[in-house]
């Protein structure tokens, strides 16, 4: 730019011709001051940026090495099972969408994994795992306390330390924690292990009592109606004083059948007695009066087999009806209590356990902090405030030129 300006000034005295070969020499000079300078300048700038990167990532991996606090990983592996049942017939019915057609037992599996995968990640189970232990100083740093000590900063810690994830294909959780020391790892790793196995019996006992609660409470209604149609009947033969009218009715048939015999037997002797046409035959009065009683016998005895309330036949229907009543009762209860025992022996084959299939075993060498991803993130900070240097710069260049 002075180059320039100096040219023009040289170019402006037209009487000075003989002096052209000494101007343009001199703005020459002043050019490659001028180059010369900015790219000294430039090196500066670029050397700062250099410079500014390098303290970056020195101070992240110093901050890695000193300031951060090492961790150590312990990983276990478990997966929640279930026996399946008899499987039906071909064609006895379509598979569900939980199960692969092959195995029930995997749907059941599917769906109690990621109940065991949420149960992990809830504050109930963070409080458990507080009673096993000392939760607070295993997720602290040698020598410190968590910040605050409530529950709160408890449970991000203990989010921020355990990892929960649930393997889809293999239809299995893991579970990844983080402390200060590998003993620490471990031990709450453990300790998460044996709360999941405590979870899915709880779960297992919760299903087969919702599966048998219906059963159980049909069995029951079952009971009390077979106790009370028996009460029922040995309540009427209590009042009627009538242990089996059926019997006593048979007993009433047959004494009219009897009597209906006897009675023809004596109205044919009555009218053999009759046809000697003596009215003083000395057999004609025991005749006719051994018609009439063996009459009135038959009438009674019919009116006690079908006559009023308080009649055989009366009688027998009531307590046909009683009969009958205990006998549905009792057919029911035999029925609801094999039902009961099906339901029984179909929820103990689905049974849910839990299979550990990798005991946590704690790293010797911290995980974390990683020195590699720490430089790398030094280094992207320098480059940022590096471009940011390089903004301000050009802009205090540019206010100068103006």
């Amino acid at each position: 730019m002075e180059a320039i300006l100096v040219s023009e000034q040289s170019a402006g005295y037209p009487g000075e011709e003989g002096t052209d070969e000494q101007t343009g020499s001199r703005a020459l000079a002043v050019a490659r001051d001028l180059r010369a300078a900015s790219r000294r300048a430039r090196r500066m700038r670029e050397a700062i940026y250099l410079a500014l990167i390098a303290l970056s990532i020195a101070a992240a991996v110093l901050l890695g090495l000193f300031v951060i606090p090492p961790r150590y990983e312990a990983e276990a592996r478990f997966a929640v099972r279930g026996s399946s049942p008899a499987m039906p017939a071909a064609g006895g019915g379509a598979t569900g969408l939980l199960t692969t057609g092959a195995n029930p037992a995997m749907g059941s599996g599917f769906v109690d994994g990621f109940a065991v995968n949420d149960f992990l990640k809830s504050r109930d189970c963070m409080l458990q795992l507080a009673k096993r232990v000392d939760l607070p100083r295993l997720l602290s740093p040698a020598g410190t306390s968590l910040a605050g000590g409530s529950q709160e900063a408890l449970y991000k810690a203990y989010s921020q330390a355990v990892t929960v994830r649930f393997n889809l294909v293999e239809q299995e959780n893991v579970v990844a924690v983080d402390a200060f020391s590998p003993d620490g790892s471990r031990r709450i790793a453990e300790a998460l292990v044996s709360l999941a196995e405590n979870f899915v019996q709880k779960m297992d006992e919760q299903g087969v009592r919702n599966a048998l609660e219906v059963e159980t409470a049909r069995l029951h209604a079952a009971e009390n109606q077979a106790i009370e149609a028996a009460s029922a009947v040995a309540a009427w033969r209590g009042a009627n004083r009538n242990v089996d009218p059926e019997a006593e009715s048979t007993m009433v048939l047959q004494m009219i059948g009897q009597l209906e015999n006897e009675l023809s037997t004596a109205k044919i002797a009555y009218a053999k007695v009759k046809a000697f046409g003596n009215p003083d035959h000395p057999m004609l009065t025991p005749a006719r009066m051994q018609v009439e009683a063996l009459e009135d016998q038959l009438a009674a005895a019919r009116q006690r087999l079908a006559g009023g309330s308080g009649s055989q036949a009366n009688q027998l229907r009531s307590f046909t009806q009683l009969k009958n009543a205990q006998t549905f009762s009792d057919s029911n209860l035999a029925a609801t209590r094999d039902a009961y025992q099906q339901a029984l022996r179909e929820t103990s084959r689905l049974r849910r356990y839990l299979t550990v299939i990798a005991r946590p075993v704690a790293e010797d060498a911290a995980s974390s902090p990683n020195l590699g991803m720490l430089a790398l993130e030094g280094m992207l900070v320098g480059m940022l405030l590096a471009f940011a240097l390089s903004l301000l710069l050009g802009s205090v260049r540019s206010g100068r030129r103006i």
